[in-house]
């Protein structure tokens, strides 16, 4: 079973150079949460899953606690964290800075990541 959380909008001070340190940017986020058994698809009770908005407000708060350099390392951060706090099996994050600042014109920029229980473990 996959629970997907798409779009989510944050605004976050990440990046190589100092402005976007500074003046910050928007982030979007999407996220598979994967479980091998979700009993929550037989019982329809939300104490048998993962409930998205305790997830939504750990995203939040490691996209506005903490500053880094990289998409890479803000992907594999929340990867992990998402993985300590909440019983889901695989994880996978994908961080898209829409519109970076570079001297052309692009959409997006983006990195992700796909963590598995056992990737924390060894």
């Amino acid at each position: 079973m996959d629970v997907f959380i798409e779009g989510l909008e944050v605004y976050g001070h990440h990046g190589v150079g100092q402005e976007e340190k500074i003046l910050g940017q928007r982030l979007l986020y999407d996220i598979r949460l994967s479980f091998d058994d979700c009993r929550a698809a037989q019982t329809d009770s939300v104490a048998d899953t993962v409930d998205y908005t305790e997830v939504l407000d750990l995203i939040v708060e490691i996209a506005t606690v903490k500053s880094y350099s990289l998409l890479e390392r803000l992907a594999q951060a929340t990867a992990e964290d998402i993985l300590r706090k909440f019983p889901v099996d695989e994880v996978w994050v994908q961080v898209t800075k829409p519109h970076p600042p570079v001297a052309c014109a692009l959409t997006s920029v983006a990195a992700a990541v796909e963590l598995q229980r056992s990737d924390l473990e060894g």
